[in-house]
Formats: C-alpha cells, structure tokens, sequence
C-alpha cells in the first residue's frame, strides 16, 4: 500500500507539472502539443530539463526564472503539489481497486479546471468535452473487473441526469434574475462528474450534490463578509463542483454515513 501511495504521489507531480501547461495555454487559445517545450512568460527562454523538476526546481531556482531573474509565479508550484497530495489521497482510499484510474483522471481534471476558473471564469471545451470519452472506458473497465453492471448503468443515467438538472436550475434562474446561474462549462464539466460520482453510488450523488451547494455558500458567505464580494457577483462555481465531487471521492463511507443520518435513511 506504501508503493502505491508513494507512486501516486509521484505521478501526481508529474501530471500536476503537466498540468500547468493547459491551464496557461488554453484560456488563451493555444494547445498543449504546441509548442512542444515550455518557456518562460516574461523573456521566452525555454526551460531546460532541469529546471523543470516539480517544486523542486522552483525552490533551487529561488522561484525565479535562471535567464531572466523574472519571478516564477507561486501557481506552478501549487498545483504541482495539489495533485500530488490529491493523487495520495486518493490511492490511499481506493487502493489497487479497478477504479482507481477513472478516478485519478478525474482528479487530474478537476485541478485543471478549478485553476482555469478561478482565473479566466471560464472552464474550456478541450476539458470538458473531452473528458467524457477518456473516462468512459475507464468506467467500464471498472465495471467488467467488478460485475458491477448496475453501478453503470447508474454512471450512464447520472451522466445526463446531474448536467440536465444543472442546466433547468440555471434556466429558472436566468427567468427569474435575467441573468445566467449556472455556465455551461459547469454544466458540460457535470457531465463527468455525474458518470464518476454516479458510479460510486446514490447517495454519493446525494454527498456531491450537498458538498457542492454548501461550499458555495460558506465561501460565497465569506467573500460577501470581507467585501470581496456582492449578492449579484459572479463567482466561479467550478472550484465548488470540485470540492463536491472530492467529498464522496476521498471522503467516502463517512460522508456518505453522515448524509444517511440527515435524511434518515
């Protein structure tokens, strides 16, 4: 169990440095095959292997750019370490379970997305339409290994029940207050989280969903209080759909317990 976990963490600095590459270039309309070599965003040098080593190479390098003495933005290095405690986390919870790999890509997506988000306020297509046929093999992969053949079918209808319920609360709410409530990058991101999170369970669903909605009033809740934000503002709902999707995923028998309490089930 150690070497798993170990080996997640690992991978997750390497996917984490991966993927600071789509989270620069996309908002901005490029692609991550093009170029094929990173560079440095103030004077353009190309970063050598070596100082590409994630978070490492931020602290050699005194988180300054080597040609340019530019500072290198704290980003990098914090989404680096994010997915690789979150790529632990998770292998910690799941262990060698069929799963595991769906899992991971979904992790992978969600720090991509949050850090899109809650910069550019957008959540692009290259995501999240695609992010669908890379899990769905996964998720059935898991399901061969495991007989699981209700799970989903419960993956399949949560796919398009969760983003259809999305996209009628955003349709009431642009009736009601003339405005959108919901992007549609949340909604086609939701198409992902419903097929994963579906798969878990039903009331993982119900986790998910509980997850979501109060993360986004105790952060809403708390930028009104400190100014930072308005009843009308237009906060990124991405980042709480990945809080609430990472309930149930890491969380687990717990969250689920709790909510089963709640309702009384």
């Amino acid at each position: 169990m150690g070497l798993l976990i170990a080996g997640a963490v690992v991978i997750g600095l390497l996917v984490g440095s991966f993927a600071n590459v789509p989270i620069h270039r996309w908002p901005n309309g490029g692609t991550v095959m093009q170029p094929t070599r990173s560079a440095c965003p103030a004077c353009g040098a190309l970063i050598a292997a070596r100082d590409n080593i994630p978070v490492v190479s931020w602290l050699v390098l005194g988180r300054r750019c080597r040609n340019c003495a530019e500072p290198i933005a704290v980003r990098y290095t914090i989404v680096e370490a994010v997915t690789a405690a979150l790529f632990g986390a998770t292998a910690w919870v799941w262990g060698l379970d069929p799963l595991l790999p769906a899992l991971l890509v979904l992790v992978w997506s969600l720090v991509v997305a949050t850090a899109i988000d809650l910069e550019h306020r957008i959540i692009p297509n290259r995501l999240t339409l695609r992010l669908p046929f890379v899990l769905a093999p996964l998720v059935v992969f898991a399901a061969v290994m495991d007989g699981a053949w209700i799970d989903l079918r419960r993956a399949a209808l949560a796919a398009i029940l969760v983003p259809g319920v999305m996209f009628a609360l955003s349709e009431v709410f642009r009736l009601v207050r003339g405005q959108v409530g919901i992007g549609m990058g949340d909604i086609k991101l939701a198409i992902s989280l419903g097929m994963v999170v579906g798969y878990l369970g039903a009331l993982e669903l119900v986790v998910f969903a509980y997850a979501t909605i109060i993360s986004a009033v105790v952060i809403a809740v708390a930028l009104m209080a400190v100014g930072r934000a308005r009843l009308a503002s237009r906060i990124p709902f991405g980042p709480y759909l990945a809080v609430g999707a990472l309930v149930p995923i890491l969380a687990g028998e717990p969250a689920v317990a709790l909510v089963g309490l709640v309702l009384g089930i």
